[in-house]
């Protein structure tokens, strides 16, 4: 473009602009102050506490005392094995059908340290624990070659091996006579080792959430969603196996070790519970119970255990429907895994979002379900 054809428009040096418009004053940022003490624990962790707190003081306001703190530490120490479930079947994604022989052997190795050796429980609980870990390397390497079904009937065979050697080995059961053991002089009421068991159980609770969400938690997760795509984002998958299977076994062991507690006598003509069919039964039952609970979450193992175990307490006390638990228990896995596989605590989220929402209809809801059950409860107690 030759220049006469240029423009002839004015051009405005960019130092001859209006300077734009000057914005008022912001005020400097202020320097935030140290806020006041506050309370260490969130609003929600207190309201959970306060009716765990409730949830613990129900068998002292029970007309026969004895009775109701046994089911309730029976009960809490089926929560503490049903962990181990958790661990291996929802966080590993393994099916293992042994977890009351891992209870067993805690049971019996208890037993024996506290009987014929003289030691504490508080030395013969992590002695038994540790007894497990055996066992639970023999389970570990056997998942890494199979899976599924193959996995559960292996586990199986282990169980029966178990019952037929380990289980009837005089030495360990102390012949018919058995071992009669003495409860901690702090603990020797049952009210006080009731308080016992709530503890360990929310402590063991407690330590396997914390589990869920670390490095070997998320490592267990994605093993079970995928292996291939564990196994490429660099997870030792073979270890990650026989990692759950020994954290497994030790949570088993630890519950069977209050189990020994609970019963005061382990051994002799009682290990046939800890020999099939009747362990296969057992490790069947706490799968059930860590499935209505919620699979995949610590507490689904301890609300599942708290409820289901009482519930069939109640019912096998009575004299016609103590002969329908296992149809009862049955009926209870079909509907959850089909209606709601999240379990209880599927249930307990969608009914705090629904009172989040319509609290008019959320809390009568709620609180009619609790009356209902308690209700129903308090009649088959009245009946049996």
């Amino acid at each position: 473009m030759r220049a006469d054809e240029m423009s002839t428009e004015p051009i405005v040096s960019v130092l001859e602009q209006p300077a734009p418009e000057t914005t008022p004053d912001v005020e400097a940022p202020r320097v935030p102050l140290p806020e006041g003490w506050r309370f260490p624990i969130p609003r929600n962790w207190l309201v959970a506490l306060g009716g765990l707190g409730l949830l613990a003081l129900i068998p002292v306001f029970a007309p026969n005392k004895p009775f109701p703190y046994f089911v309730g530490a029976y009960a809490l120490i089926y929560a503490m094995i049903g962990l181990s479930v958790t661990v291996v079947t929802g966080y590993a994604g393994l099916v293992s059908l042994m977890p009351y022989s891992f209870a067993g052997i805690g049971s019996m190795m208890t037993a024996v340290a506290m009987a014929s050796w003289g030691w504490p429980f508080w030395l013969a609980m992590p002695f038994a624990a540790v007894c497990t870990v055996p066992v639970a390397v023999l389970a570990g390497a056997i998942s890494v070659r199979l899976r599924g079904l193959y996995l559960a009937i292996a586990t199986l065979a282990i169980a029966s091996l178990l019952g037929e050697t380990f289980f009837t080995w005089q030495a360990i059961t102390n012949g018919n006579e058995g071992w009669t053991l003495s409860r901690p002089s702090l603990f020797s009421s049952d009210g006080m080792f009731y308080v016992l068991c709530f503890i360990a159980a929310l402590f063991m609770v407690w330590m396997i959430e914390g589990l869920r969400t670390s490095r070997l938690g998320r490592s267990m997760r994605a093993v079970r969603d995928n292996e291939r795509e564990a196994q490429a984002l660099g997870i030792n998958v073979s270890k990650t196996k026989l990692t759950a299977f020994v954290i497994s076994g030790i949570l088993a062991g630890v519950g069977g070790a209050f189990l020994s507690l609970l019963l005061q006598a382990v051994g002799g003509l009682g290990t046939t519970v800890f020999q099939s069919p009747s362990t296969d039964a057992a490790s069947i039952a706490l799968i059930v119970l860590v499935v209505v609970g919620g699979l995949y979450r610590a507490w689904g193992a301890f609300f599942g255990a708290i409820i289901f175990t009482v519930q069939t307490q109640i019912l096998g006390g009575h004299q016609f429907f103590g002969a329908f638990v296992g149809i009862y228990s049955a009926a209870l896995l079909i509907v959850l895994l089909l209606f709601r596989p999240g379990g209880l605590l599927q249930i307990w989220q969608e009914q705090l979002a629904l009172i989040k929402k319509r609290p008019a209809v959320g809390i009568p809801l709620v609180v009619g379900t609790i009356v209902l059950n308690i209700a129903i409860a308090w009649v088959f107690v009245k009946l049996g």
